[in-house]
């Protein structure tokens, strides 16, 4: 019995955390899709985080947006959206969409 009960608090301290961070992402994205703004693209920055065991690296790609109303908004991107985009690029972010498209 406290085997079992042993190997339940392990399973649970070891994926807690998975799902917490899911539940986080998910919640992060469900924000983001309910915004509505129009702006314009101020910064682009490209950051890359290197493992210092093994060769892994992770690149994040982020667009930094003015909005009309003055406010900042911070998007991560693929490689493919961060590259399409010029810094002074207008900009319209719908309600139910997850990323801004641009105006011309």
């Amino acid at each position: 019995m406290i085997r079992i009960f042993l190997f339940l608090l392990v399973i649970f301290i070891f994926i807690s955390p998975i799902f917490l961070f899911i539940k986080l992402v998910k919640k992060k994205a469900r924000k983001q899709i309910k915004t509505s703004w129009k702006g314009k693209l101020v910064d682009k920055k490209h950051l890359e985080y290197e493992d210092d065991d093994s060769s892994y690296t992770r690149d994040v790609y982020s667009l930094f947006f003015k909005t009309t109303k003055g406010e900042q908004v911070k998007i991560n991107v693929s490689k493919e959206i961060f590259d399409s985009w010029i810094v002074g690029d207008k900009a319209t972010k719908t309600e139910g969409k997850l990323h801004p498209e641009k105006i011309k």
